[in-house]
């Protein structure tokens, strides 16, 4: 899926949505294919294919004037709505910078598939002259037909999986003295919290099938959202297990991770690793990033409810501290609520990719990490027409080209932060991806190299 030029504004668009009727079973991640956009969680499942328009948010998520009027852009296409549930108009997918002054965009697909947690189906088409939408149920299925067998057509033959090569953009002893440094800075209080990334390019013997990847991450990670999302850099794919915001009308929705530790293999669920809850080190960390969102979150809702203490968050190989946050948005004076995308715009970066205070803990990550973050612990989800959506934080992800991959990993850093325990952490973290990416395969980040500088 080539992505266009972008622009801040849509030229008039005209839609359509429908539900499906009884059909040919439909499968999310052939329909999306390689290339496509898929946003695939227990709640909903939503496929953007077919050429692209792109809303461009030129002063990224920092700028509030771009991101109300890319929503207002969005809002502006014109849909006939047939299925009146689950959502209205159309739907705007973004896979958002780390960095919050990066340019960022929204991608309006001219095809969306959704399927709802009840099993209803539907189909909207976007199209820049009204006669050329669907309007017949004949010329409906016949599109939906049409769609599937191009998904198939376009797949890429499955390979091996296997791994040729891993190779990591920085060496352990690097990582180590990162954390060390940061360590050092939290002792002399220039900062209580920074979460330091670290990157790692892996080549496979074959192509990656990205279809068949993710279809393998959604078995392994069930209780994640699964995404795909076409970039300049490649298609960022992964399986995040953060909420970072959720919006349906007035209401919302946060679930914040921070704290982590191993899940042990071939335990049962009452023996789950629960000495995370007793550990200070991480409490301390998993609590400020609750705090942060709370700050950012009270003055925007009439109710907010946030848990005194973290639950356990279990995922196939890890276990998190997380915390369950929802609210009701109070109207601004025009009576509306901040979209999900401006709600996105207000709390990224948590202190879960982040840190604390967050201007000290960005300049941290920019003098320590050699290179850029690109999409990697950003924002990516969706937002429609009526301002509602979905967002994850873009962890346990990386970014497919051809036979690369390049896999990130973050771990927070706090004081009591151990460089050992931390390069553990950052491996069990990478562990977690490469697991879907070649399955069965150790994984080791022993023969990194010393940092170079990021291409300009």
């Amino acid at each position: 899926m080539n992505i266009p030029a972008v622009s801040p504004f849509l030229p008039p668009l005209f839609a359509i949505r429908f539900p499906l009727g009884p059909g040919p079973p439909v499968d999310p991640f052939a329909l999306a294919g390689d290339t496509g956009i898929l946003f695939h969680s227990e709640s909903r499942v939503l496929v953007g294919t077919g050429p692209l328009w792109t809303i461009a948010i030129p002063g990224g998520l920092g700028s509030s004037a771009d991101v109300r009027r890319a929503g207002a852009s969005l809002a502006s296409v014109e849909c006939e709505d047939l299925v009146l549930a689950g959502g209205s108009g159309v739907i705007g997918f973004g896979a958002h910078p780390f960095d919050s002054s990066a340019p960022a965009a929204l991608l309006l697909p001219s095809i969306i598939y959704g399927k709802e947690v009840d099993g209803r189906e539907w189909l909207t088409v976007v199209a820049d002259d009204r006669a050329s939408l669907p309007s017949s149920l004949d010329q409906q299925r016949q599109l939906l037909r049409r769609l599937i067998e191009q998904g198939e057509d376009a797949l890429t033959p499955g390979g091996t999986s296997v791994a040729s090569s891993i190779e990591p953009l920085t060496s352990d002893d690097h990582f180590r003295n990162m954390v060390a440094r940061s360590v050092e800075a939290i002792h002399r209080h220039d900062l209580v919290k920074v979460v330091l990334a670290r990157h790692v390019d892996v080549s496979m013997v074959d192509p990656i099938a990205v279809s068949e990847l993710l279809a393998r991450w959604g078995r392994l990670e069930p209780n994640c959202a699964v995404f795909s999302m076409p970039t300049s850099d490649g298609q960022f794919v992964g399986a995040s297990p953060e909420l970072l915001i959720h919006r349906s009308g007035p209401d919302i929705r946060c679930r914040p991770l921070a704290g982590t530790t191993e899940r042990y293999a071939g335990t049962s669920s009452e023996t789950l690793p629960s000495e995370l809850l007793e550990s200070t080190k991480d409490s301390v960390e998993h609590q400020l990033v609750v705090d942060a969102i709370k700050a950012e979150l009270d003055p925007l809702c009439s109710t907010l409810t946030v848990p005194s203490h973290p639950d356990l968050v279990h995922l196939h190989n890890i276990t998190h501290l997380g915390t369950s946050i929802s609210g009701s948005l109070k109207a601004t004076g025009d009576g509306t609520v901040p979209t999900s995308l401006e709600l996105v715009a207000a709390l990224h970066p948590t202190p879960a990719v982040g840190g604390v205070p967050a201007e000290a803990a960005r300049r941290m990550i920019a003098d320590l990490e050699p290179r850029p973050r690109g999409t990697y612990a950003g924002p990516v989800g969706y937002l429609d027409a009526r301002g509602d959506g979905t967002w994850m934080v873009g962890i346990r992800a990386m970014t497919v080209r051809d036979r690369s991959a390049r896999l990130s990993a973050g771990v927070g850093i706090v004081d009591g932060s151990q460089p050992d325990a931390e390069l553990a952490e950052a491996n069990l973290k990478f562990t977690a991806v490469f697991d879907a990416l070649a399955p069965g395969q150790p994984f080791s980040t022993t023969q990194g190299t010393e940092p170079q500088a990021a291409a300009v």
